[in-house]
């Protein structure tokens, strides 16, 4: 017979309700610390914050993505409002359409091409940015109304100091599409 806190650990012992109660609140504090780990993990990856402060910059954090995703849908609707005023006569004269955006050493492209279109594979658009190098954070392929195709690459210079031409990379992409 094994003894456990005074009591015989058997068939016919059983906790009292104060202990029941103390290892539910053991694991509840346990559940809370690993809980409060991940949180860190995600909001403060380099180091550890007390508890109010991580609750303080998780918060902040998330306000932060709700006002980037309400920025983004903004975009698309404002992007599918202008692709809705042409979609019944939407010619190829409308398409393709080429952007990109360069901000210090990170560059975005988004090119909308209409699948009727010369076919662009996302492979080939990826080795441009390869090769200019720069280092393939996000790609991203969508297609809307069956009948175009969204293309979005988000990279990075592989050596900041260096940089990533944005004007070759246009120009590279420019050749592929047409």
């Amino acid at each position: 017979m094994d003894r456990e806190g005074g009591r015989e650990v058997g068939e016919g012992s059983s906790m009292s309700s104060r202990e029941q109660r103390n290892l539910r609140e053991q694991e509840r504090r346990m559940r809370m610390k690993h809980l409060f780990n991940i949180l860190s993990s995600h909001v403060s990856p380099t180091h550890r914050l007390p508890v109010p402060q991580l609750i303080e910059q998780a918060t902040s954090y998330m306000i932060q993505l709700k006002e980037k995703v309400n920025y983004l849908k903004e975009k698309k609707m404002t992007l599918l409002g202008e692709m809705g005023k042409h979609s019944e006569g939407l010619s190829s004269s409308l398409l393709p359409k080429l952007s990109i955006y360069s901000r210090d050493s990170t560059i975005q492209m988004n090119l909308l091409i209409d699948l009727n279109m010369k076919r662009v594979m996302l492979h080939q658009l990826l080795s441009v940015f390869e090769e200019e190098g720069a280092e393939v954070m996000n790609a991203n392929t969508q297609k809307l109304n069956d009948r175009m195709i969204i293309y979005t690459i988000i990279a990075q210079a592989i050596i900041s100091r260096i940089g990533i031409d944005p004007s070759r990379i246009e120009e590279r992409v420019r050749d592929i599409i047409f």
